[in-house]
């Protein structure tokens, strides 16, 4: 895998927690955006800017297990952060201020903005304020500056009852809204984060660390967060990987083309597999044809001299400078993207993991 380096001057911010929370913030890049900022049309909600006691609460609901998504609690490693360290990324996310860039822009295309925003006021802006910017005693989160596509689903799980709005069992607030009302209210959302942009404003995030220690199991290498890595458990042998991850690719209807392994007493064992869905690979090099050197379908396999064995992967939403890609192109990125993650996390274990269906949207 093409090895990428990077010279960065890291700068300490006054505030004495910013390296350590950008360290913590890479574990979660990988779906979020290097600087939280979420993908469009995808299953990934913006961090930056949310309030950093919502923040807090939130990843606690995850380690609780009173929100779900064992693949995320993995990568990230958030059932291994001690408070201090949930408290400080969550401060360093909300103080991340993209809603002023309008780059950052929130867009929705369906829906009726006027309906959604009439029925806002009715049903919600008790809770989420009338700008739906949240409401810190009522610990309603924003709503506006959300990604609406994971506002969408959120709504649709709490009408499933898949996760609790409020994390109240018997909460009955979606029990009346329909899917095209559902869609009228994130449209109204949308438009809410205009009024904190500024035509002059341009996001500045703090700068971020070179990599990430292996403290979560899973480590991003160089500051644009292009590669993603992790050792096997002990006792899981290369063969074992990789079937775990042949079987992991086949549960997830991802076609894959192994390539012929190498094996050297002086050079480490090194084994290529290529999962890709040509569909969504073709949308990405047709976007972006560089994408096509770095090989955003791999994952490669190396068993070093001392007996480790290393799985690692090209995290595609980072590698065009942590910008996102065009709106209809970010889908299939994030796609592939979170097939890797859940590949690489069978492999890892040697065994398919137990991971929700929503966790791959």
């Amino acid at each position: 895998m093409k090895r990428l380096v990077a010279a960065v001057l890291l700068v300490a911010g006054t505030n004495g927690y910013a390296m350590d929370a950008g360290q913590l913030n890479q574990r979660c890049a990988p779906c979020h955006g290097l600087y939280g900022q979420g993908a469009p049309r995808a299953n990934a909600p913006r961090l930056a800017g949310l309030p950093d006691w919502y923040l807090s609460k939130a990843t606690r609901d995850y380690v609780k297990g009173a929100r779900k998504n064992p693949l995320m609690l993995e990568v990230a490693g958030l059932s291994e952060m001690s408070e201090k360290e949930i408290g400080e990324l969550s401060l360093w996310l909300s103080r991340q201020p993209i809603g002023n860039d309008p780059a950052y822009d929130i867009e929705t295309t369906t829906g009726d903005a006027r309906a959604g925003g009439l029925k806002f006021e009715a049903d919600c802006a008790e809770c989420h304020a009338r700008d739906g910017y949240g409401k810190k005693k009522k610990e309603a989160p924003p709503l506006a500056g959300q990604q609406p596509d994971y506002l969408l689903s959120s709504i649709k799980a709490f009408y499933r009852k898949d996760r609790y709005h409020d994390n109240d069992p018997i909460d009955d607030t979606f029990d009346d809204i329909s899917d095209a009302r559902a869609r009228d209210i994130v449209a109204w959302l949308a438009t809410q984060d205009d009024r904190k942009q500024r035509q002059d404003g341009q996001f500045h995030p703090t700068p971020l660390p070179l990599t990430v220690p292996d403290k979560a199991g899973y480590r991003v290498a160089s500051v644009q967060q292009t590669l993603i890595s992790t050792l096997v458990d002990k006792g899981v042998a290369p063969r074992q990987a990789i079937a775990a991850m042949l079987r992991k690719a086949a549960e997830l209807h991802v076609p894959v083309i192994p390539q012929a392994p190498g094996d050297n007493e002086d050079l480490p064992m090194v084994v290529d597999l290529e999962f890709c869905e040509p569909r969504h690979i073709r949308k990405l090099i047709g976007a972006v044809p560089e994408i096509a050197a770095y090989g955003p379908c791999r994952i490669t396999l190396v068993k070093r001299p001392d007996g480790a064995v290393r799985l690692m992967a090209v995290n595609l939403d980072m590698l065009i400078d942590g910008k996102q890609l065009p709106a209809d192109k970010q889908r299939s990125a994030i796609r592939i993207n979170q097939d890797m993650l859940a590949i690489i996390s069978a492999g890892r274990r040697g065994a398919e993991p137990a991971l929700p269906a929503d966790t791959r949207k």
